[in-house]
């Protein structure tokens, strides 16, 4: 199958990480895969994605940065799917107007929620088969949101596949040093919306039963959440870590902690960062927003997506690890199971196979693989 995934490739980030990770795992499969992506955005300060050593082919639209060496499509490629993974006129438009392809897709990887009434989204109306949501929640609200009656389905993004790159020991138990206190940990963008203000302003219950809580991360929010933690006078307890690694380096840093805090209540999809917690045996407490409740287990706590809930769901977790009734090994499992790169790879891939049958496509919501 000849395949083009359309979606920004320069940086770090989830739609990064699952373009890129789709890319190779489709291509080891045995398909053809180009990856097509909008021009580095120089505001980002992201470096350039550099097609060396990939094995799939790179291009790119729009303006390119001075020494971009990446090509651009000739026009007469022609392609079995499109898959498109992003929000903006260009990257909705390309398939429909300049691109050769047979069947189109659009995956949402934010909350399936309209931001606008012109909403970019809305053009999948004009000769797009399917919708994929990253989460059962995502595709029940952008079906609802864009008023989609045509096949749609629920395939989670791809993680960086841990365990695939990297030594995953199976993990029996919490608190290596058994005395009761937890090591916590926050991994994503410093933003707003992650409300990690939050965190710091209610540690005061949360560091109870915690050594510390470390913060990985980078982006606009630190110089202010560095300031409330001053203030808040916890500076030995809570600390700022810097960009998490990658490979064995994130795997180990992963395995180090008891518990992932994220308490954000902004318009998410279903955050990468909390399956890598889970191929490691971390487990987390979540505010439900988006699609983290697609993500829900025994082990782990999400709310409803009302930030008010969180306290309450972090003290009923801790009351079943008091039990113990909280296994990172039934995690490590379940993830296994549902999550895995090959179990999601090879989810894609009979999706991708059964846009060719018309029963497929001519179904509402009739989904090729299940629902998790």
């Amino acid at each position: 199958m000849n395949v083009l995934l359309i979606g920004y490739i320069h940086g770090e980030g989830g739609i990064q990480t699952h373009t890129h990770f789709l890319a190779e795992g489709l291509s080891a499969r045995g398909h053809q895969v180009t990856v097509l992506t909008p021009a580095p955005i120089s505001h980002f300060g992201h470096r350039t994605a550099q097609a060396a050593g990939l094995s799939y082919h790179l291009a790119t639209y729009g303006k390119q940065q001075p020494g971009a060496q990446l090509p651009t499509l000739t026009g007469a490629e022609h392609f079995d799917v499109t898959v498109v993974c992003g929000t903006g006129w260009k990257s909705m438009l390309k398939p429909l107007t300049t691109i050769k392809t047979k069947r189109r897709v659009f995956f949402e990887v934010m909350s399936g929620a309209r931001s606008k009434r012109l909403d970019p989204r809305a053009l999948v109306h004009f000769g797009f088969d399917a919708v994929v949501g990253q989460a059962p929640t995502v595709e029940e609200k952008f079906c609802e949101a864009f008023h989609w009656r045509k096949h749609s389905a629920t395939i989670p993004a791809l993680p960086e596949p841990l365990e695939e790159q990297a030594d995953i020991p199976s993990r029996i138990r919490l608190d290596s040093d058994g005395d009761g206190q937890l090591r916590m940990a926050y991994f994503g963008r410093l933003a707003r919306h992650k409300r990690i203000d939050f965190l710091i302003e209610h540690w005061s219950e949360l560091g109870e039963r915690a050594h510390s809580l470390d913060i990985w991360g980078g982006g606009e929010d630190r110089t202010r959440l560095e300031g409330l933690v001053k203030a808040a006078g916890v500076g030995d307890r809570i600390l700022f870590r810097g960009r998490y690694p990658s490979g064995q380096a994130y795997v180990d840093t992963l395995a180090s902690y008891d518990l992932k805090l994220l308490a954000t209540d902004g318009a998410e999809g279903a955050p990468l960062v909390l399956l890598e917690a889970m191929a490691t045996g971390l487990p987390f407490i979540a505010n439900g927003v988006g699609g983290i409740p697609g993500y829900a287990n025994k082990d782990c706590a999400i709310t409803s997506g009302d930030l008010r809930e969180f306290l309450p769901a972090y003290r009923k977790w801790l009351s079943k690890y008091d039990a113990g009734e909280i296994s990172p090994t039934r995690l490590q499992k379940l993830y296994h199971d549902r999550f895995s790169y090959q179990a999601l790879l090879g989810r894609w891939e009979r999706f991708m196979n059964s846009l060719f049958d018309e029963r497929t496509l001519d179904a509402k919501n009739e989904i090729p693989a299940p629902r998790v």
